[in-house]
């Protein structure tokens, strides 16, 4: 493969991109191998915290920074004939928290094929990108192709327990249970209280026990034929270890609604929540923030119904 030329990248033809642009691309893939989004003010700060490039008071600036990271990593994408994923989607606006749609014209290579009609559906496909990004387990080839050094991730950022510690895994139980009462009456009044999950979707009612392809079945499931919604239930009873294995149940079934709906070639934008009657300690609130589950506190009437 020939050596990749940052002069050639078009959004790098001013002197201060053709600076800026090539240690921009460390950085992102720190911010990707870390699993966090991070802003256009965030991008400016690391660029002079990392590598003493001066702060431009226009923030937007950054945007064209990124998106030369992003044809950098198209001529690479024809090079290697595979799509990378579009490393500058996890640059993010301040305010609503989502890449801008410029983000899908400059990486044809990735998006291609893709229904991109309407705004639900590129907005569906920039979440899929951002999780692409996260999870893609190449950064460092990209890096060594294109020159770049590799920066070293953190553990991640500051929450309410101590900055940068490791979240200790739930013990897992060998074996399953009888279902309690409780249980089942949580799950049932669940999938009988659609307007409770309005934030994913005007939904009809719900079911109980759905199977997944992955064989896993769903405590409810709601389905409205433009999106989806699993939902894991844990009663007030549930031990704090039980609550954090729900979370990680709750990132497995929104992978696997999600790659359903690819498969079938539907818009990628299942969803999952973790419900419980009872709010959870400071440790698996902090759980629920690092993988971004969605969690939602219902009555405690709920369960003894």
């Amino acid at each position: 493969m020939e050596k990749f030329d940052w002069s050639k990248v078009e959004f790098a033809r001013t002197p201060w991109r053709s600076r800026v642009i090539p240690d921009a691309l460390p950085i992102l893939i720190r911010w990707a191998q870390e699993g966090e989004a991070h802003s256009y003010s965030d991008l400016a700060q690391e660029l002079h915290d990392t590598f003493g490039h001066e702060i431009k008071p226009r923030k937007d600036l950054y945007g064209t920074v990124a998106g030369g990271v992003a044809q950098a990593l198209q001529w690479l994408s024809e090079q290697w004939k595979e799509p990378i994923p579009p490393l500058h989607a996890i640059v993010v606006n301040k305010n609503t928290k989502h890449p801008g749609e410029g983000a899908i014209t400059i990486s044809p290579a990735y998006f291609a094929g893709k229904k991109l009609d309407t705004e639900e559906e590129r907005r569906a496909h920039l979440r899929e990108a951002m999780e692409d990004v996260f999870t893609y387990p190449n950064w460092d080839r990209v890096a060594r192709a294109l020159g770049a050094t590799m920066l070293t991730p953190s553990a991640g950022a500051a929450e309410e327990v101590a900055a940068d510690a490791p979240l200790p895994l739930p013990k897992v139980q060998e074996g399953g249970r009888p279902e309690s009462d409780e249980h089942k009456a949580l799950k049932a009044w669940v999938a009988s209280h659609p307007e409770e999950f309005v934030d994913f979707g005007c939904f009809p009612m719900g079911s109980n026990e759905k199977l997944l392809s992955s064989g896993d079945r769903l405590d409810a499931h709601f389905d409205n034929g433009r999106h989806r919604l699993a939902v894991e239930v844990k009663t007030s009873k549930c031990s704090e270890d039980e609550l954090q294995r729900g979370v990680y149940q709750a990132v497995k079934y929104r992978a696997v609604l999600r790659a359903e709906q690819k498969a079938i070639r539907h818009v990628p934008n299942g969803e999952a929540i973790l419900v419980c009657t009872r709010a959870p300690n400071k440790e698996t609130r902090a759980l629920i923030k690092r993988l971004q589950v969605r969690f939602q506190q219902v009555p405690l009437e709920a369960e003894q119904e």
